[in-house]
């Protein structure tokens, strides 16, 4: 009898054997739906966070430039003895009858001459005194008065992006644009007896400003580019241009007109403010206009910033540009 004997399979290594498939777990298109409106809800929860964080880095930017024309005021009066003038009568024209620190410029507007006092005195010395003067470089017309300047822009306002007018309207997209005005009530003359000589002031910080400098508006924000038709080119649109002294492109506020010139003599009571409005379909040129939302930000005589609310009462914003109503104005 021959004995079979009985061996034991061979042994598969463990790298040889099969192994057992295995499902990784997955999300269900129900569950995916639900993660996507969890990020989607989160997101919207967040943006609008975002975008004020932002808002409010861009109005802190924008009072810091306020300040430093402020300052730059304080500077400019101290030096020539008294405050520059609104404009020249006209860009082609001489000023002549403004304080003597300030005759024999032609087209220069308050903010022309603020210049060296903002770290652009290359700038302003070679203009030397028109603003017609070529600039190499320089967008639009090539001269003075088309040089973008980063301290005359507030990072909110954005009518004009590019830095120069939006409209064709008067040839604006050849010059720069600013986003502060002066106070017609402080930088003009407006007992003078004739348009020309209202927009040449000769006041000076405190003595021109009885009512006391922490209680007078210097400069507000303005748009660069400001209409209500909804064209962007249509006539109406105007726009405030930092060294255009020609009637309605004035860096000015508080003369109530469109045109920016003075048609009659004596101090304005200041038309309140817009805030917020649409640049081109609900923006009125003869007020001064503020980007943010939360309200006005002014440089007073004091080179100090203040943010005023956009529902002040419109007296108590005429007497804080008024100079010397001599009335008392509170808690404004």
């Amino acid at each position: 009898m021959v004995l079979l004997a009985v061996l034991p399979p061979p042994r598969v290594p463990s790298s040889r054997r099969p192994r057992a498939s295995r499902r990784l777990p997955a999300f269900t298109l129900v569950e995916l739906l639900v993660v996507i409106a969890i990020i989607g809800t989160l997101v919207g929860l967040l943006l609008p966070a975002v975008q004020a964080a932002r808002e409010a880095a861009r109005s802190m930017s924008c009072k810091n430039q306020l300040k430093q024309l402020g300052i730059a005021c304080q500077s400019i009066n101290d030096a020539k003895r008294g405050l520059p003038p609104v404009a020249s009568p006209s860009s082609r024209d001489l000023t002549t009858l403004a304080g003597s620190g300030y005759r024999g410029a032609t087209g220069f507007t308050a903010f022309t001459w603020l210049l060296p006092y903002i770290e652009q005195g290359n700038l302003f010395d070679l203009a030397n005194r028109t603003v017609y003067t070529p600039v190499p470089g320089a967008p639009g017309a090539g001269t003075i008065y088309a040089v973008s300047i980063p301290s005359f822009l507030c990072p909110s306002e954005m009518s004009s992006p590019s830095g120069m007018g939006a409209t064709t309207s008067g040839g604006a997209t050849e010059w720069a644009v600013g986003n502060y005005a002066v106070n017609y009530n402080v930088f003009g003359n407006p007992t003078a007896a004739t348009p020309e000589a209202r927009i040449q002031g000769t006041s000076r910080i405190s003595q021109s400003m009885p009512d006391g400098t922490t209680s007078t508006v210097l400069i507000a924000e303005k748009y660069g580019t400001c209409g209500s038709s909804g064209n962007v080119n249509d006539s109406s649109t105007n726009g405030n241009l930092w060294s255009d002294s020609n009637s309605r492109w004035r860096p000015v506020f508080c003369i109530n007109e469109t045109m920016q010139t003075p048609s009659t003599p004596g101090y304005t009571a200041c038309a309140v403010f817009q805030a917020a409005p649409h640049w081109i379909k609900a923006c009125d040129s003869a007020r001064a206009q503020t980007p943010h939302y939360g309200g006005m930000s002014v440089t007073l005589g004091d080179a100090s910033v203040r943010s005023v609310q956009g529902d002040i009462d419109p007296v108590a914003w005429a007497n804080v540009c008024h100079p010397a109503d001599g009335q008392s104005v509170g808690d404004w």
